[in-house]
């Protein structure tokens, strides 16, 4: 009897199928950039050197591990941004929201999805693929 029920349960285990979890991976992020005319004559005149903060890459870091969504900001002179994810499959919005430090979200459908990061000094974008 015991040799019938533990042939059963090593039956049970080998019939469930096996799940694999995806390791965490990095979003790479690009500046959204915009193209408008230097101010003047004088190259010096552009955004970058009239003080503005532009936002760059580094200044946020973002991973996706399975469904969950990580997103750090790493720059502290960065006050809040808005952020978005777009499903790439129909456009249709999953996640906007504001953020000031840090969020961690759950993307529940497997696809390839647009993440949007909006800040006062400029615009990050970023694709991933939750399985």
């Amino acid at each position: 009897m015991k040799t019938k029920i533990f042939t059963l349960v090593l039956a049970a285990i080998f019939a469930m199928p096996c799940v694999l979890y995806a390791e965490e991976v990095v979003i790479q992020l690009m500046e959204v950039v915009t193209m408008s005319p230097i101010p003047g004559d004088d190259p010096l005149d552009g955004p970058e050197q009239s003080g503005n903060n532009p936002t760059r890459p580094t200044s946020f870091h973002a991973t996706i591990d399975g469904h969950f969504l990580r997103i750090i900001k790493q720059d502290s002179n960065i006050p809040s941004a808005q952020v978005s994810v777009v499903a790439a499959s129909n456009g249709g919005m999953v996640l906007n929201q504001a953020m000031t430090d840090s969020m961690e979200e759950t993307i529940s459908n497997n696809g390839v999805y647009v993440l949007h990061i909006s800040t006062a000094g400029g615009d990050l974008v970023g694709q991933f693929v939750v399985q």
